[in-house]
């Protein structure tokens, strides 16, 4: 059953010249509010292959879906021959970032209206508020589009009307990247972008959204056919007791500790952590066993930020040494719930197994189409798996454990 995606070759100047429908591989990795990646691989020496051009690009478009699900610029050519596969002619990979990438080739300029040399002239950082929607919209129309400056403007993007959607921002900036700084206000502030290229008007459109929530109706289950896989583990803690010690020598050095007591409990294990904080000028008063100045010349205001580092310093070890729930999902598409039809990254989903339900936002998208558009696979990412940092989802992971356990029970 041919899946649905349609590829089309752009030129530099954004004109349609073309499409490809006789590819060997195709790969896209769309994320939300991020440089998204694609590759294309198809033979080499044949027609549609020469449509491919520096400069030039492609558009994907997907059955049922009225604007383009992805667009990027090609970055680079890679030949590909061996004995066994690709013989005669070759392949050749071509492959790039999708159009968000305007947004990660720009500095946010402390003023954006003086050239580098004149950057001297404005103040040190440059405030950055309103919408999230407004203020990023804002630094792309003074950074690629009609109010920047000549030598800055990137010919045929369109950067839109103001949008004003998500929360409030109260930022600064000094030549900040501006997708990366994107990244920082589109996760915290309910706001999302995307750059596509709309060939009908030959111009990369900027699109400034709200995420929708769509957790009621677009739902991941083993029951519901569109959830191949999933793990999850629980984590005993590695550190339960946290001792921080500070200046002083002998009985007059201050120690504090702070026990998780709740992990202790629940995991019957007791783990210990020293942190030596000798910079910090607190030391014991022996009458009262409580911090006080390690020094005279201390200030009040030194005094205090050195009993909060003490607290922050036992708080943060014991986070990084907590109980941990992980919970891996592996999500797929089925004709009743398809990517790009029904829900988009950014969007909230939800996904069900052993009993609970986790809510999380769509961050990333992996499709992989073979043989011309015949053969797909379509992989959601759901919250932070798979980023290097995820979440420690205890709570949930807990609550899957005691369903599940009282299920085994009644049978």
């Amino acid at each position: 059953m041919r899946v649905g995606y349609r590829v089309e070759v752009r030129d530099k100047d954004l004109n349609r010249v073309g499409e490809i429908d006789t590819w060997i591989k195709l790969d896209l990795v769309i994320r939300y509010c991020q440089q998204g990646t694609w590759q294309l691989l198809v033979k080499d020496g044949t027609p549609q292959a020469r449509l491919l051009q520096r400069g030039g690009g492609i558009t994907v478009w997907q059955d049922g879906v009225n604007f383009p699900v992805f667009s990027g610029q090609i970055e680079f050519f890679q030949r590909y021959w061996t004995t066994e596969q690709h013989t005669g002619a070759g392949s050749v990979f071509f492959g790039g970032k999708c159009d968000n990438k305007l947004a990660y080739g720009r500095l946010a300029f402390p003023d954006p209206s003086k050239p580098v040399a004149q950057q001297y002239q404005a103040r040190d950082t440059r405030g950055a508020s309103g919408s999230a929607g407004e203020a990023l919209w804002w630094e792309l129309d003074h950074a690629i589009g009609p109010k920047a400056l000549p030598d800055r403007q990137v010919p045929g993007v369109d950067t839109g009307t103001l949008p004003q959607v998500g929360a409030i921002v109260a930022d600064s900036l000094r030549f900040d990247v501006l997708g990366t700084k994107f990244e920082e206000w589109c996760k915290a502030k309910n706001v999302g972008y995307r750059f596509v290229h709309d060939p009908d008007r030959k111009q990369i459109v900027l699109k400034v959204f709200t995420p929708q929530d769509r957790s009621k109706t677009v739902r991941f289950s083993p029951e519901l056919g569109n959830l191949k896989e999933y793990t999850w583990t629980l984590t005993a803690p590695r550190v339960t007791r946290v001792i921080v010690a500070c200046q002083g020598e002998g009985a007059a050095r201050y120690i504090y500790q702070k026990t998780d007591e709740a992990s202790e409990a629940e995991w019957g294990v007791q783990v210990e952590q020293f942190i030596d904080r000798r910079d910090l000028p607190l030391k014991t008063d022996p009458a009262s066993g409580k911090p006080v100045k390690a020094k005279a010349d201390v200030t009040d205001a030194d005094f205090e930020a050195a009993k909060k580092a003490v607290i922050d310093a036992a708080d943060n070890a014991l986070k990084e040494g907590a109980r941990n729930g992980n919970f891996q999902i592996y999500p797929i598409d089925t004709n009743q719930l398809k990517f790009g039809r029904d829900y988009f990254v950014g969007d909230l989903v939800t996904v069900v197994a052993d009993g609970a339900e986790y809510t999380d936002v769509v961050r990333e998208v992996n499709i992989s189409v073979e043989d011309g558009g015949r053969v797909s696979a379509v992989t959601p990412k759901i919250g932070e798996q798979g980023t290097g940092a995820p979440l420690n989802l205890y709570n949930i992971v807990a609550e899957m454990r005691e369903k599940l356990r009282k299920l085994e029970a009644r049978m």
